[in-house]
């Protein structure tokens, strides 16, 4: 990890999966040796509403427990929310925004945010069956930052979805592995 504290924020809707994303990422983090906290923020608990979770991953004891206003990273598991929620509000300049569309918005690059495109909904239709962009994106987060190991998100897929049986763990292995092999062939063509 190249800083002592990095924050993330996830938008999503509800049932896609970006509090078990967080989690997620918040487990594998600890397994990596690193301080770690996950916690959602929704209103209305119903499928569609907007949801967002927050993750910090430190190499030291985290004391903040507030939402995360300035975020190293943004998370977007559904594009629509581009138009109605600011979700690269408080995103540093270069900050990081992993999108789940098919391309990267022109009129939103202003070149001030570094931006990652990926289909995650096609990606986890063809491993999954169903469009559930988590595990895909938290493959791109990992091969473009470096700041959690690919190994430590595949254990930690395996030990929280375990009780779901070996099919759920392996295909969810798998979309992660390819959102990272994706984001690390965007990255070396840019």
């Amino acid at each position: 990890m190249d800083s002592q504290l990095h924050e993330i924020r996830f938008h999503g809707r509800g049932g896609q999966g970006a509090v078990s994303a967080a989690a997620l990422l918040s487990l594998a983090a600890f397994d990596d040796g690193f301080e770690a906290q996950a916690f959602p923020k929704f209103g209305s608990e119903r499928r569609g509403a907007p949801v967002e979770a927050y993750v910090r991953i430190s190499t030291t004891p985290i004391r903040r427990h507030n939402q995360v206003y300035q975020p190293d990273a943004v998370i977007v598991q559904d594009s629509t929310l581009l138009r109605s929620e600011p979700v690269t509000a408080g995103l540093a300049e270069h900050g990081l925004v992993i999108l789940n569309a098919d391309r990267c918005p022109d009129e939103l690059d202003d070149g001030t945010l570094r931006w990652i495109c990926l289909p995650a909904d096609q990606i986890s239709e063809t491993f999954l069956g169903r469009p559930l962009p988590n595990t895909v994106l938290l493959g791109a987060l990992a091969a473009a930052t470096n700041w959690i190991s690919l190994a430590a998100l595949e254990q930690a897929i395996g030990n929280h979805l375990a009780r779901k049986g070996e099919k759920i763990v392996s295909t969810n292995i798998k979309a992660l592995r390819e959102g990272y092999r994706l984001t690390h062939e965007l990255e070396n063509t840019s």
